[in-house]
C-alpha cells in the first residue's frame, strides 16, 4: 500500500528528534495546540518533526518511522500519536505480554485474540505479516509477528497515544483542544515529584499486607526526598470503607497529587475496585443482605418480573425462605455502581494527579470507544497528563514501577516506559513530559541513554539514587560489550535496598548462568516480599535441581507472605518430585519449631506430594495419548505455557524429532517458546533449530520451531 506523508520540521539543531504523527482533521481542528506543542517539545531538548498521516495505513507511518530513526540530522528518540492513528491488531506474539494468551485458531473472534499494540510501530527490530483490514472497524489493521525475527521486545524508540473519542462524554476535539492546552501549560508548575497515592483493590495479589507495606518502603528508594516533611506518600486500601470509591475519587480529585498507582481488577470502561461489604457484626451483615436482595428486585420488577416470581426465584438460588419483608424495606444499594470506577463517572470526576498508573487489565484499551484512560486524560477540568495503562489482561505478578524512580529524577515518562515494555502496555499522554528532578544524580539523566559508555554505566552502580543502579544494571545487562553477571550478583548480595537487589534478580534472568542460580537460592529467604516471590515464581520457571532444597525449605516455614505462599505450590509441581521429597524427608525431622510436628509433617508431605505428581500426571497423560481427541492435547499441552513442566521436556522432543500430527506438533513447539529461562532451554533450543531447517516437516510445525528457537536460544 503507497500512502503520502508530509513531514514539516522545525526547530533547534543538534538535538534528538521526536515524531508528533497527527491524522489531517485532528491537525486541522487543533492546529493551534499542535503547534504550540511543538514549541514546548523545543523547550524541553527536542527537534519536534512533524508527520501529518494522509492515508492511515501502520506500514507506511512505520517506515516515515524508520526512516526518521535512521536520519543522519536529528534522529528520532521517540514519538507521540495523536488523534485517528489506525491500530495495529497483533497475533502470534502473545509470548510478550504478562499474561494474555487466548486461541488464535479460530475458536473466538480476531478482535478478542488479537492484541492492539502499537508496538508494531516503536519496535523496530520485529517483522510483521500484513493479514487485512477490518470492514466493520476500519482503523483496525491485522498483523502476524514472523518467525525469523526478534522474539522479545526492545522498542527502538518511545511512543504514546493522545487519542480522545466521541462519545457521551464529549467531542473528540473539543477533548484534543482542551488537553493540549493543559500540556502546553504543564511546564508551568515546574514541580518535582513529591507527592503520590497508591491504592490496592480487593483479590489484588492475594490482598498481601506485605507486599502493600513493602511497596511503600520501595517508593521511598525510588524518591529518598519524599521523606522531607512536606512530602507525602499516602495509601488507600478498599478495606477502609464499605465502598472506598468516594474516597479514592476525592484523593485522586486533590490539587497537587503528582502520581497515583491504582493496583485492582480492571475492564476497558470499569476500575473494579471494592468486594461486597461484610459489615461489622452479623445485624450489619444482614443489613446489607438485604439491601442486595432489595436491589435485586428493584432490576427484576423493572424486567418486568412479577414478585411472585421474583420471590420463588430468590428463594430457590439461596435455598432459604427469605422474610417477605425483607424484599420489601430498607435501603435498596446498586452495588455494582457503587463497589467499581465507570468511565461515565467522568463525567463528574475530575481527576488531577498529574500522572497515573493503571495496574489493571483492560482498562488501557484505546481501541475500544469508551476506556478508563480516556477518561482521565480528557474530561473538562481533569488535570491528568500522563496514563499508563494495559490493553489486555495483565498479570498480577508483575514489577509495575520498575524503573518508575527514573521519572523521579527528570527522565522523560517515554523513556521510563520504554525500558520496562509488554506487548499490552502504553503510555498515553504526552510521552516527553518530564518533573523536576527531586535530586541531583550528577547527570542529565535523558542524554546518558544515548551513547553512554560501559564504563560510565559501571560507575553508576554506586549512585545515590538506587534508581540510577537500577538503570546501570539494566544498561549492563543490556550490552553487546561484555558479561556483567558477576557485577550485578554482587549488587544483589550486598545492596541494602530491596528494589535494587530485585532489579540485579530480574537482569540475571537474561544471562541464565550459575549466578542467576544462586541469586535464586538467596532470593527465596530474601527480606523484601516482590524480591521474594518473584525468586520463588521464577526458581519454578527455572527447574534446576540446585533450587529444589531452597525451595522445599521455605515451603516448610510456619508463616509466610501470601503471595509467596500462593506462588510455592505453582513452583513446586515443576520440579523433580524425587528430589522434592528427598529435601522434605530431610529437612522437616531437623526442624523444632512445630507443635505437633508429626502430624503436620505428615500433612504437608502428602500436600507436596500431590502437587508435584499429580498435575503432571494429568498433563502428560493426556498430552501423549493418541487415542485422545486432539482439542483435547491441545488444551493440556497450552497449559504447560503457564506451567512449565521440565521433566516432559525430553519426551517432548523425543515426540517433535518425527513429524507427526501438524497441530500437535505445532501447538507444542509454540509452548515450549516459554521455557526461556528453563534449565532445559538450551535443549529446546537445538532441536528447535533443527526442525526449523528440515524440509520433511510441515511448513507451519517449521515456522513455530523457528520461532521458539529465537525464544530460548
Amino acid at each position: 500500500m503507497v500512502t503520502a506523508l508530509l513531514a514539516v520540521s522545525c526547530s533547534k539543531e543538534q538535538t534528538p528528534g521526536f515524531a508528533i504523527v497527527i491524522d489531517p482533521q485532528s491537525y486541522t481542528e487543533a492546529k493551534t495546540e499542535i503547534d504550540q506543542y511543538q514549541e514546548l517539545v523545543s523547550s524541553r531538548g527536542l527537534y519536534p518533526i512533524l508527520v501529518i498521516d494522509e492515508w492511515g495505513v501502520p506500514d507506511s507511518i512505520r517506515a516515515k518511522l524508520i526512516g526518521l530513526y535512521q536520519a543522519k540530522s536529528h534522529p528520532i528518540e521517540g514519538c507521540v500519536f495523536i488523534g485517528d492513528i489506525p491500530i495495529a491488531r497483533t497475533r502470534e506474539a502473545q509470548h510478550m505480554t504478562t499474561a494474555f494468551k487466548m486461541d488464535q485458531d479460530g475458536q473466538f473472534d480476531r478482535q478478542e485474540y488479537t492484541v492492539a499494540s502499537d508496538r508494531f510501530y516503536d519496535s523496530f527490530d520485529l517483522d510483521w505479516d500484513y493479514l487485512d483490514r477490518d470492514s466493520l472497524r476500519p482503523e483496525y489493521f491485522y498483523y502476524r509477528l514472523r518467525s525469523d525475527c526478534a522474539q522479545a521486545l526492545h522498542p527502538t524508540i518511545y511512543s504514546a497515544r493522545i487519542m480522545p473519542r466521541s462519545n457521551d462524554l464529549g467531542n473528540k476535539y473539543d477533548k484534543l483542544r482542551r488537553y493540549m492546552q493543559r500540556v502546553n501549560q504543564a511546564d508551568c508548575r515546574n514541580e518535582p515529584l513529591d507527592r503520590m497515592m497508591y491504592f490496592s483493590g480487593y483479590g489484588y495479589v492475594s490482598e498481601s499486607v506485605d507486599a502493600r507495606i513493602d511497596e511503600k518502603a520501595e517508593f521511598y528508594d525510588d524518591f529518598p526526598w519524599m521523606k522531607q516533611q512536606q512530602s507525602a506518600i499516602t495509601y488507600i486500601d478498599y478495606k477502609r470503607d464499605d465502598f472506598i470509591k468516594n474516597r479514592l475519587m476525592t484523593e485522586l480529585q486533590t490539587t497537587g497529587l503528582d502520581w497515583a498507582v491504582l493496583h485492582h481488577h480492571g475492564s476497558p470502561d470499569i476500575e473494579h475496585l471494592s468486594d461486597y461489604p461484610m459489615g461489622d457484626g452479623y445485624m450489619a451483615a444482614i443489613d446489607w443482605f438485604k439491601a442486595y436482595l432489595r436491589g435485586q428486585v428493584v432490576r427484576a420488577q423493572a424486567r418486568g418480573r412479577s414478585m411472585a416470581e421474583i420471590r420463588k426465584s430468590l428463594n430457590e438460588y439461596y435455598e432459604m425462605t427469605i422474610p417477605e419483608e425483607w424484599l420489601m424495606e430498607g435501603k435498596t444499594v446498586d452495588f455494582e455502581k457503587e463497589r467499581n470506577l465507570y468511565y461515565a463517572d467522568f463525567a463528574s470526576f475530575h481527576p488531577q494527579a498529574r500522572m497515573v498508573t493503571l495496574d489493571g487489565c483492560y482498562n488501557g484499551s484505546f481501541h475500544q470507544d469508551e476506556n478508563i484512560q480516556e477518561g482521565y486524560l480528557f474530561g473538562e477540568g481533569n488535570g491528568t497528563l500522563v496514563v499508563m495503562g494495559n490493553t489486555v489482561n495483565v498479570l498480577q505478578n508483575k514489577w509495575v514501577c520498575h524503573f518508575i524512580g527514573l521519572v523521579g529524577l527528570g527522565m522523560r515518562t517515554g523513556r521510563m516506559a520504554q525500558l520496562g515494555a509488554y506487548l499490552e502496555a502504553h503510555v498515553f499522554g504526552d510521552p516527553t513530559f518530564a518533573f523536576t528532578p527531586g535530586g541531583d544524580c550528577g547527570f542529565d539523566i535523558n542524554r546518558a541513554m544515548t551513547g553512554a559508555s560501559d564504563a560510565f554505566w559501571k560507575k553508576q552502580l554506586d549512585n545515590e539514587y538506587p534508581a540510577v543502579q537500577i538503570l546501570a544494571m539494566n544498561r549492563l545487562a543490556s550490552s553487546s560489550r561484555g558479561n556483567y553477571s558477576d557485577l550485578i550478583l554482587d549488587k544483589f548480595k550486598h545492596s541494602p535496598s530491596g528494589i535494587v537487589r530485585l532489579a540485579a534478580l530480574e537482569e540475571l534472568k537474561s544471562y541464565r548462568d550459575d549466578n542467576y542460580v544462586e541469586a535464586l537460592a538467596l532470593g527465596m529467604n530474601d527480606a523484601h516480599e516482590l524480591t521474594q516471590r518473584f525468586a520463588v515464581i521464577q526458581a519454578g520457571d527455572c527447574g534446576d535441581s540446585r533450587l529444589v532444597a531452597p525451595l522445599v525449605r521455605l515451603a516448610c516455614r510456619n508463616i509466610l507472605p501470601e503471595r509467596v505462599a500462593y506462588s510455592i505450590s505453582s513452583a513446586v509441581q515443576l520440579m523433580d518430585s524425587s528430589l522434592v521429597m528427598q529435601a522434605f524427608d530431610e529437612y522437616f525431622p531437623t526442624l523444632t519449631c512445630y507443635s505437633k510436628a508429626d502430624s503436620v509433617g505428615q500433612a504437608l508431605r502428602e500436600e507436596l506430594h500431590t502437587v508435584c505428581t499429580r498435575p503432571l500426571k494429568n498433563v502428560e497423560n493426556v498430552i501423549f495419548d493418541p487415542k485422545a481427541s486432539e482439542y483435547a492435547r491441545v488444551m493440556r499441552i497450552r497449559t504447560t505455557r503457564n506451567y512449565n513442566y521440565h521433566m516432559l521436556v525430553p519426551r517432548q522432543l523425543e515426540y517433535l524429532s518425527q513429524p507427526d500430527n501438524v497441530k500437535i506438533q505445532t501447538v507444542m513447539w509454540e509452548a515450549l517458546g516459554w521455557y526461556e529461562t528453563s534449565f532445559q532451554a538450551p535443549m529446546i533450543a537445538k532441536l528447535a533449530q533443527q526442525v526449523a531447517a528440515d524440509e520433511r516437516f510441515d511448513a507451519v510445525v517449521r515456522r513455530e520451531a523457528l520461532k521458539t528457537y529465537n525464544r530460548v536460544k
